[in-house]
């Protein structure tokens, strides 16, 4: 009987902290900022990998920016930032 008595009290506390959580302020990177640094990790090479290979030896890196270079940079000799085709969705 005790058990049923407590059943409320912790369900109002239950939805209390789910309320609490969900009007926490968003912290941190916007979606934008993170979609950025995504594009400028696969101009520089670092990105994609595998999960053997984690961190990017020097050779994928090599072989992703050059990748990286024929498919989105075709006839430049070396793409040194992100450019049009990067920010492009």
């Amino acid at each position: 009987m005790k058990a049923s008595k407590n059943i409320p009290a912790v369900l109002v506390l239950t939805c209390a902290s789910v309320v609490a959580f969900a009007q926490t302020p968003p912290s941190g990177k916007t979606r934008q900022q993170v979609q950025q640094e995504l594009v400028q990790a696969r101009h520089d090479g670092i990105i994609p990998t595998t999960k053997n290979d984690y961190p990017p030896s020097a050779a994928t890196v090599a072989r992703n920016q050059d990748v990286h270079a024929v498919t989105k940079h075709p006839g430049e000799r070396v793409p040194s930032q992100a450019d049009l085709h990067d920010t492009a969705k």
